[in-house]
């Protein structure tokens, strides 16, 4: 990367008080060398009664017309084309943003008190300004750590988001805090076999979703409807070999006891409906004889009343002492659970007990990854983010070490050291977005591709089966494919996969089934080396039309557009893709 020495940037912090008054204080960066420079707010300069600190770059504005764009951590970019509008993300899946200006191009890299902030732009009668804003009252907790923010200045061929997500990946790979899939997969076999396989997600039994009954007990559950039974899943496996798929890794969601979301923490005994134990276990034997990896779907985040263990004690509780919850699922209503007493009483006793089942590959835990880390306020189990997702690492690295591998649900990257693989990277790429978001792009996949392997979008499950611009997008942004038997399943059809599915019901669907995931795995035979590449670039080339390409010097021309486009000698049809080896 071409970075070079420059004169100091500043920025200005705005200091909201909770009575109303605001403070500005102009700092100047401090000089790493290389084209980064460094902003340092300690602790001790955070007035007590600060309720939210904005940091303003003196690059990061611009004016409606301006060229350039910003790029916010969740991949939308927007151009300068609007007089007014705003757009916050509370959530930063990342912890870089990057403005594009005719002044200046820079990444942002939040390093320290990363999981406070959210990212903010706002056109005002045509003004642009884009900024963090860090949510001191929010918290909870004093603030427990310096904020640190490393600004790197890109030029020339980094000048772009694709220079920004490679100045990231930079940094998280000099710190130590990712290593690339080829050098980990010399001691994670599975991992290196899992960058050649679809991952195929197999729903076996849930309750229904959402809830009637939001508070279970054992006497009041609603009836555990059962879906996929074990024998199905050996007969889905059949099928698979008869088609000639040599690689797969299944997943098992809802083998536990009463199903998917069913009576988390608690996971035993296996689910007598679907068959038992004595069926799950000839179930791992045979899919291992097929040549297949086989893991299954648990849970570290979420509690419900129904659990034999649950208790007030084990919830996140938020500043006024309450339980925290979440969502409504099949257990009914869920309440988060601590990640220290996650790991103390749950971890450390249940994932070994799984893998005694047979199950082995990149075992998935549920949500880690797809939500920023929560806090807990329990005077017996208080935990800032910052602990909390140190208990999330450990928990993710004891699965990597007992199944060879671990997987969760999305882009977070909190646990990014001891992630090999996320299920779908956003919930909404192709779909409409916010006024001042022009598009989605990779930057993501940028930072990570080669790193943790990932499908793009929930979108883009069962991609195969789907619309052109859906597989279009599969391939675009260099995923791995992701299948799901039962992937629609909520009772108010608010499938955020979509409502186009695999099923197996019938031995129609069965054999429908098999065809779309041997489709997708002769696709992939051809690109599937590219999950073990760094993505270096991508940009549109003309109206509708992106190039990807990979540090190997492989690129991939993706046609959106309604009229052919010739790139290097070769027509790339209308909604249609090429592949160039080495760019050729």
């Amino acid at each position: 990367m071409a970075l070079s020495a420059f004169a100091a940037d500043n920025v200005e912090l705005k200091f909201f008080g909770k009575d109303g008054s605001v403070v500005e204080k102009k700092v100047e960066l401090a000089e790493l060398g290389g084209g980064v420079e460094r902003l340092v707010v300690p602790i001790r300069d955070i007035p007590v009664d600060c309720k939210r600190l904005e940091v303003h770059h003196q690059y990061a504005n611009a004016k409606k017309g301006d060229e350039g764009y910003w790029v916010f951590p969740n991949g939308m970019m927007g151009t300068f084309r609007l007089d007014n509008g705003k757009y916050s993300l509370g959530r930063s899946p990342l912890q870089v943003h990057g403005v594009k200006t005719k002044a200046k191009t820079f990444a942002a890299v939040v390093k320290g008190m990363k999981y406070e902030y959210s990212m903010e732009v706002v056109a005002d009668k045509g003004n642009y300004k884009i900024f963090p804003s860090f949510n001191i009252a929010q918290m909870g907790f004093a603030p427990y750590e310096d904020i640190v923010i490393d600004y790197y200045t890109l030029k020339g061929d980094d000048a772009n988001y694709s220079g920004m997500a490679r100045a990231y990946r930079k940094s998280q790979l000099e710190s130590g805090a990712v290593k690339p899939i080829k050098e980990r997969m010399k001691k994670q076999p599975y991992l290196e076999y899992a960058s050649k396989a679809p991952e195929i997600r197999i729903r076996q039994a849930w309750k229904p979703a959402p809830p009637k009954i939001e508070f279970q007990t054992v006497e009041n559950e609603p009836k555990v409807g059962v879906y996929v039974t074990f024998d199905r899943v050996g007969e889905i496996i059949d099928e698979l070999k008869s088609k000639g798929v040599e690689k797969a890794e299944l997943c098992l969601v809802g083998w536990n006891v009463s199903g998917h979301d069913g009576r988390y923490p608690q996971l035993f005994p296996v689910e007598p409906l679907l068959g038992g134990e004595a069926k799950l276990r000839a179930l791992i034997k045979k899919a291992k004889d097929a040549g297949y990896l086989i893991v299954c779907h648990t849970n570290s985040t979420d509690c419900y009343t129904i659990a034999d263990t649950f208790s007030d004690y084990i919830t996140c509780k938020d500043v006024s002492g309450n339980p925290q919850m979440g969502g409504k699922w099949s257990g009914g209503k869920m309440f988060k659970l601590c990640a220290q007493v996650s790991w103390d009483n749950y971890a450390r006793k249940d994932l070994p007990k799984v893998r005694d089942l047979g199950f082995f590959g990149l075992h998935y835990i549920d949500v880690v990854s797809c939500v920023k880390p929560y806090d807990c306020h329990d005077h017996m189990h208080p935990l800032n983010r910052a602990q909390y997702a140190e208990y999330m690492n450990r928990i993710m690295a004891l699965a990597r070490d007992t199944f060879g591998g671990a997987a969760s649900e999305g882009p977070f990257d909190h646990v990014a050291g001891n992630l090999d693989y996320a299920l779908y990277i956003s919930f909404n790429v192709m779909g409409k977005q916010p006024a001042l978001v022009d598009r989605v792009v990779p930057l993501w996949q940028i930072v990570y591709n080669g790193i943790i392997l990932s499908n793009p979008s929930a979108e883009t499950t069962n991609y195969s089966i789907k619309d052109a611009k859906t597989r279009l997008k599969q391939i675009e942004f260099g995923g791995r494919p992701a299948f799901y038997y039962h992937s629609a399943f909520m009772g108010n059809g608010r499938n955020w996969m979509g409502n186009t599915d695999l099923r197996c019901q019938t031995q129609q669907e069965l054999k429908a089934s098999g065809d779309a995931i041997k489709a997708a795995c002769d696709e992939f035979a051809k690109l599937s080396h590219l999950q073990l590449e760094f993505m270096d670039f991508h940009d549109e080339i003309a109206p509708n039309v992106f190039i990807t390409r990979w540090a190997n010097g492989d690129e991939i021309v993706s046609n959106y557009s309604d009229k052919p486009y010739t790139f290097k000698g070769k027509t790339v049809k209308p909604l249609a893709y090429e592949f160039f080896k080495g760019g050729r």
